[in-house]
Parts: structure tokens; sequence; C-alpha cells
């Protein structure tokens, strides 16, 4: 039976999967055309819950270290307020796409240009500002957690497998030639780990 960090890992993969497939989508429908509306939707299904989650699992997690770590470590503690300050930007970054996918749902096809410029203003958040390099917490986390900590961070129901599981392959199923989230690379780690610029 996988290990609660373990799921965590399969997760955040998953996850950047299908960030990679909507970023490899979204250019080929802004530059060929085509009927991406499937395609966006199942998306937009699947990273808004999946970025809250990553959102929720973190904010968990500084919740849980914080207490732990002495004063004296000042370092640690400006890396955790720190990341508190991406989590709060991510989680303002989310609330406008989410926006902009409902406006877009209502919309339809009239409303794609402007959902589009939304989407990659979203995906701009994502890689380059949450994904910059930053202080890892990896010395804490692999110290001061314990197992049911991680269980308690990643909060890993069957309901919630089942529903990514199903909203994966809708990604899949919809997306163009050469964008399916199995056809994208992605390499997280865990939470606290340091983000890397092409893994979020």
């Amino acid at each position: 039976m996988a290990t609660a960090v373990e799921l965590l890992r399969w997760e955040r993969r998953r996850k950047m999967q299908v960030r990679e497939s909507f970023s490899a989508g979204l250019a080929h429908f802004r530059s060929a055309g085509g009927d991406a509306e499937a395609f966006y939707h199942a998306c937009i299904d699947y990273l808004v819950p999946g970025q809250q989650r990553l959102i929720d699992q973190d904010r968990r997690l500084v919740d849980l270290l914080a207490p732990r770590v002495p004063a004296a470590q000042q370092a640690d503690h400006q890396a955790m307020q720190a990341l508190r300050g991406r989590l709060d930007l991510g989680a303002k970054s989310l609330k406008e796409f989410e926006a902009a996918a409902g406006q877009y749902r209502r919309a339809g096809r009239t409303g794609r240009a402007d959902f589009e410029a939304a989407a990659a203003r979203f995906l701009d958040v994502l890689v380059n500002v949450l994904g910059a390099r930053s202080h890892s917490l990896r010395h804490l986390t692999s110290t001061l957690l314990s197992d049911e900590d991680w269980q308690h961070i990643v909060d890993s129901t069957p309901a919630f497998t089942a529903a990514e599981a199903a909203a994966f392959a809708a990604v899949t199923a919809a997306a163009p030639a050469g964008a399916a989230p199995e056809d994208m690379a992605a390499q997280p780690g865990a939470p606290g780990a340091g983000p890397q610029r092409h893994a979020t």
C-alpha cells in the first residue's frame, strides 16, 4: 500500500501532467483554431479543484510545521512565511481563473478569446511565479512530520481517487494530438521540498 507521501507525489505528478497538457493544448488551439471547448472544459474541471487541493495541502503542512520549528531558526520561519505568501498568491490567481472559466461557460464560444488570455495568465503564475526556486523545507518535513501528519496533509480518500481518475480521463479523451497528459513529463516533490521551474 502506498504511503501518504507517495500518494501525494503521484497526485502532484498527475496535476502537473494536466497542467502541461493544458499549456500545450492552449498553444495549439490559439494557433491552429479548431473545436477546443471539450478540452478546455475538461482542463478547468481538473485544474480548479486540483490547484485548490494543492494549496490546502501546503497550508496544512505549514500549519503543522511552524509551531515545531524553534524561533531561533529564522531562515526556516522566513521560508515558511514566504510559502504562505506564495499560497495566497496562488489562491488569488486561482480565483481569477475560476471566475474567467465561469464566464467562459456562460458565454460559450464567443468568450473563448477572453478565456484563453486568462488561462495564459494563470499558467504563467503557476510556472514562473509559484514554480520559481525557493528555500527548501525538506530538512524540516523529513524530521518533524510523522506518517500521521502526512496522512492529514494529503487527505486522500477513495472518493477523491475515483473523481481524479475520471477527470484525468476526460482531459486525455479531449486533448489534441501530442498534448495528452500521459505524454507530458513531470517530476514533483513532496510539499516543502522546494518547487521546481517545471513542477509547481
